[in-house]
């Protein structure tokens, strides 16, 4: 791995640990026993994930429970909750077995994104107006999207000296859809359930699933489809060298 990722992963596990220090000194649980049942289920989540074509890095559904938790719980249980999701994404039955840096890199960039997006969506509603849950995890979203997409993309780009202004877009274009459909299951729950309604977030995981399995069979589709496109011009190519002869 070129010196220049490395700086870079190094770089944001030293602010990702910055971040589960903070989270450590906020931790307040107001009620520990729904914060362990929302855990568990975001954590369910984080199983039902997606390979990216071209790119190696995948997503989860897990996402939808960060935007609810900045609603819902105190910073250090949100944190916890992008950690926890991430670490299980990178471990649950994995396509090849994942390497420790890419772990590592994988968690620390949630836990920096939850982080960040937590503190937005707490800071910019109140700024710009009255706060409500929508609105924070609106802005919740925004940074989360932004701050993902773009720390992968760099990483990979660093790693394989491709350039960011070619990846970024390429991450962005597969992810916002899903991102954006999340943000909306995360809203009308969040909305529906006006606070710690436990049956609300139960339904959320089935939505998710069918998002999922939607998603993934699109994703399969392209997929198939540019397998087909390039085996068609192999076979012109071919064919034209065959008649040249």
């Amino acid at each position: 791995m070129p010196s220049l990722a490395k700086a870079y992963i190094a770089a944001l596990g030293a602010l990702a640990t910055v971040v589960l220090g903070a989270a450590a000194f906020q931790w307040k649980p107001e009620n520990f026993g729904w914060f362990l049942l929302f855990f568990g289920l975001a954590m369910v989540a984080s199983t039902m994930k997606i390979r990216l074509p071209g790119l190696k890095t995948s997503i989860s559904t897990h996402f939808v429970f960060i935007l609810m938790g900045i609603a819902l719980f105190s910073f250090g249980e949100t944190v916890l909750i992008g950690l926890g999701g991430a670490l299980v994404q990178s471990l649950w039955r994995p396509l090849q077995r994942p390497k420790a840096v890419q772990v590592f890199f994988n968690g620390a960039c949630l836990t920096v994104c939850t982080g960040a997006a937590f503190w937005a969506s707490h800071v910019v509603p109140g700024i710009l107006g009255p706060s409500s849950a929508a609105a924070m995890m609106t802005v919740g979203a925004c940074v989360y999207v932004v701050l993902n997409t773009g720390m992968v993309s760099l990483v990979i780009a660093l790693a394989e000296g491709r350039r960011l202004k070619h990846i970024w877009p390429q991450c962005y274009e597969w992810t916002f859809p899903y991102f954006l459909v999340g943000a909306a299951v995360a809203g009308l729950a969040g909305a529906a359930g006006q606070g710690r309604n436990f049956g609300v977030t139960l339904l959320v995981v089935p939505a998710m699933y069918f998002v999922y399995v939607y998603y993934r069979m699109r994703i399969i589709r392209a997929v198939l489809d540019n397998i087909s496109s390039v085996s068609q011009e192999t076979e012109a190519i071919l064919a034209g060298v065959s008649r040249s002869r």
